[in-house]
């Protein structure tokens, strides 16, 4: 079935003032451990301590993030990213026309987190120097990949379990992780966006030759 990508600016699902509400109270609770992991290191401040910060009790904190370490790792972009990728999800569509979808979609994503390019380095510095907070986030990309299994099984009408999408999902979920990483890595000389656009393309690219799309040079003799 053919279809124009989704517009990411004005096909998301509108926020709640509920969501809007608690977005905000979570940023300004991690803004504040943050502050204090800055100032008195990540293992000697407590959970009660953020909270104090915070004005709220210890038991938001936990209903909120779960674990010290989501304080640092928490952000909005996941679920967003699962959303667009969800999107008109009661439509299957072809694996050429799911990774278009991808290739329209993800850069309003790409501008979003560039423009939070400076909290995404405070946090990244944790994740470099505590092993606790690295650990914590290679859980929290296993359990995007199997939500990406999912979400990509249903788009494009496969078994969340097939080889093509789970080797997609890994694709995806730890691709954006390695470019973190590198950017890391480099003292993030590099600006975030241009080291997630360039993740993005070559995500793309493989997975169209996981998919078997036929090579650029075969598309371009296909065209004439």
């Amino acid at each position: 079935m053919s279809r124009s990508a989704p517009n990411a600016a004005t096909s998301a699902r509108p926020i709640s003032v509920w969501e809007r509400k608690k977005l905000q109270a979570m940023r300004e609770i991690q803004r504040a451990a943050l502050d204090l992991f800055d100032e008195q290191g990540f293992r000697a401040v407590t959970v009660e301590q953020v909270a104090a910060a915070s004005h709220v009790s210890p038991s938001s904190i936990y209903r909120y993030f779960g674990t010290k370490e989501a304080l640092i790792l928490w952000d909005e972009y996941d679920p967003k990213l699962i959303e667009l990728l969800s999107q008109n999800s009661d439509q299957v569509v072809t694996p050429q026309e799911f990774v278009e979808e991808i290739r329209e979609s993800v850069p309003a994503l790409i501008r979003e987190l560039a423009a939070d390019e400076e909290r995404i380095r405070r946090r990244m510095r944790y994740v470099a120097s505590e092993p606790d907070v690295r650990d914590g986030l290679a859980r929290e990309t296993r359990q995007l990949e199997d939500v990406l299994r999912r979400v990509v099984g249903a788009r494009i009408g496969r078994d969340p379990a097939d080889l093509q999408i789970r080797l997609l999902a890994a694709m995806l979920a730890w691709g954006f992780d390695a470019a973190l990483d590198y950017w890391m890595q480099t003292d993030f000389d590099l600006p975030l966006a241009e080291a997630l656009a360039y993740a993005i393309e070559a995500l793309i690219r493989s997975a169209e030759a996981v998919l078997g799309f036929p090579a650029p040079a075969a598309r371009a003799r296909r065209k004439n």
